[in-house]
């Protein structure tokens, strides 16, 4: 402690002495600034349990009480809190914005989605948990999403704490690279150690300020003399696009659509296949029905889907007489005259199929990413993308980008009992308040399922961001890629032999059609159970959505300190 600087932000992972150590704690925050985990106790002195981090800044002490409560703490009779405290910069502009959650409030959705409203630059998450290496899932997700820092302190016999950042150095060759967590400090196993690790806010709100100002164009170089910076590009909140100043996608209203839905068990065929070339795309301005190539794409495409049809007949004859519920094709992949073709196949295997298409008929004027969701014997449904990447509607590099019609609905295929499922497309997939809506709004309850098509280079990125979801919101998510930048797969709330909450997975430059069975009798039985049931099974305990089934959050219960550290 004597070490530490001035004005510096110290997380303390958790130890049953620290609630003796208040006047400690107080004198330490004249010169800096303290998070830690304090516990469980009962302050009031009249049987009130609650669990509570201490926050200590100018030599006072304010506890921040839980507001998502685990199992344990049920168990112990906990109450839980219902404030949400951001700190905001004060007069001085050097001050931060950041916030803190107390372990299990990390995994509620609500929390969540109220901190994107506020543009954090750091959150602190002080924890005493076992799943560290779901939360690291969690930061790699919201580094991207919340486009913040991120710091975990867990407890060191459990390990697992960590300090992620939306872009990281490595080395000073121009051609220095960055994973997809910008994971700058971490610790595995049971340890103990203590980190003095620089948060380069100024480096954050540059990047912040020139995807605002520049949006794809951005310059990612750094000053010359700290060397080269590869940013994780952040969503619509903070990145001007061609046709929209930063700032939310406007959603015009979420769609319910009846459709057949399985009560017990549906199978899902997720395709990760090769597309046309970059070239083609560009050539035949995203209609690559055009290009002199797509009739040899097709012939591939045909056997891939042939290779397909046999495995379900082979299915249809097993003792479960299993059959295809669900096709999953990649974003911008299917040439809009082949849609005859699927459809045929929808109507044979009593199969829907959600692909990405290629640009409508017309000029430019008409150009729009589209996904068709083709049911059995039913008319197509066309979802437009929301949002716009760095990659829709462009042209060459020296060329103005294309015009884009966006969409403004999102669609929702339910049954008659409200359960279903959702579809976005690619960049729509790194806005969490898009993922929230299509979940939650007018809904008590999360969809069983989220399907996602995309085209991204960035999979490794996308597929942490599917395991966060398939947790947060205790459904499975079902992403399609194309096989050069891979991370297709089903990703669950469940203990799987292999990866963490992972069904099946597809590898980056692997062409493949996976089948992978959802239960959704089981997940929906796991959703209302007791979490100590869940201890043992296939499934995860629950996140704090259905712990606490109302939103814990709502504008009222959001606290603004006018104060923090600089």
């Amino acid at each position: 402690m004597e070490q530490t600087l001035p004005n510096a932000l110290n997380v303390i992972s958790y130890h049953r002495g620290m609630i003796g150590c208040v006047p400690e704690l107080q004198e330490l925050s004249r010169s800096r600034t303290i998070v830690t985990l304090a516990g469980i106790e009962d302050w009031t002195r009249n049987g009130t349990l609650t669990n509570d981090a201490f926050i200590a800044m100018q030599g006072r002490l304010q506890r921040h009480t839980k507001i998502s409560l685990s199992s344990e703490d049920q168990q112990g009779k906990v109450c839980a809190g219902d404030e949400l405290r951001i700190f905001s910069p004060a007069v001085n502009e050097n001050s931060v914005c950041w916030a803190v959650l107390n372990c299990h409030d990390y995994t509620h959705a609500d929390i969540i989605a109220a901190l994107l409203k506020h543009q954090i630059e750091i959150l602190v998450v002080v924890t005493y948990n076992t799943a560290t290496r779901l939360y690291w899932e969690y930061a790699v997700s919201d580094i991207h999403r919340l486009f913040c820092y991120i710091v975990i302190v867990n407890v060191g016999e459990l390990g697992g704490s960590g300090v992620f950042a939306p872009f990281r150095r490595i080395g000073r060759e121009r051609n220095a690279s960055i994973g997809a967590g910008g994971q700058v400090f971490a610790t595995r196993g049971p340890s103990e150690i203590g980190a003095t690790i620089e948060l380069d806010l100024c480096e954050l709100r540059r990047l912040r300020e020139t995807f605002r100002n520049k949006g794809f164009e951005a310059d990612y170089e750094a000053h010359e003399d700290i060397g080269p910076i590869t940013a994780v590009v952040p969503s619509e909140h903070f990145m001007t696009t061609v046709d929209r100043q930063a700032g939310v996608p406007p959603v015009h209203a979420v769609r319910n659509i009846r459709t057949t839905w399985g009560a017990k068990k549906i199978r899902v065929a997720v395709a990760q296949l090769n597309s046309m070339a970059v070239q083609d795309y560009v050539e035949t301005r995203y209609r690559i029905r055009n290009h002199e190539n797509c009739k040899a794409f097709l012939e591939v495409l045909d056997l891939h889907l042939s290779s397909l049809k046999r495995r379900c007949k082979l299915l249809e004859r097993m003792p479960s007489g299993a059959h295809l519920d669900m096709l999953v094709l990649p974003e911008v992949f299917v040439p809009r005259p082949y849609l005859k073709k699927l459809q045929r196949l929808c109507n044979e295997l009593g199969t829907t199929a959600i692909c990405g298409i290629d640009y409508p008929d017309g000029g430019e004027e008409t150009n729009a990413n589209e996904c068709a969701i083709l049911r059995p014997r039913k008319k197509p449904v066309y979802y437009r993308k929301i949002t716009r990447s760095q990659y829709d509607a462009w042209r060459t590099p020296e060329a103005e980008r294309m015009p884009l019609n966006r969409g403004d609905t999102l669609y929702r295929f339910v049954n008659a009992d409200g359960h279903g499922f959702g579809v976005l497309i690619c960049y729509d997939f790194s806005h969490f308040d898009l993922i929230h809506k299509i979940n939650l709004q007018k809904r008590t309850e999360p969809l069983d399922a989220l399907f996602v098509v995309a085209h991204n280079p960035f999979g490794i990125l996308y597929r942490s961001c599917c395991i966060a979801d398939a947790h947060r919101f205790y459904q499975y998510v079902i992403m399609s890629n194309v096989s050069t930048f891979g991370g297709s797969g089903v990703f669950a709330p469940q203990r799987t032999s292999g990866a963490r909450q992972t069904i099946v997975e597809i590898g980056k430059g692997t062409e493949a059609i996976a089948l992978a069975e959802l239960d959704l009798r089981s997940l929906r039985e796991a959703r209302n159970a007791d979490d100590n049931a869940l201890h043992k099974g296939n499934f995860i305990r629950r996140p704090g959505l259905f712990q606490i089934r109302e939103s814990p959050v709502s504008a009222r219960r959001i606290l603004e300190w006018r104060s923090g550290p600089s």
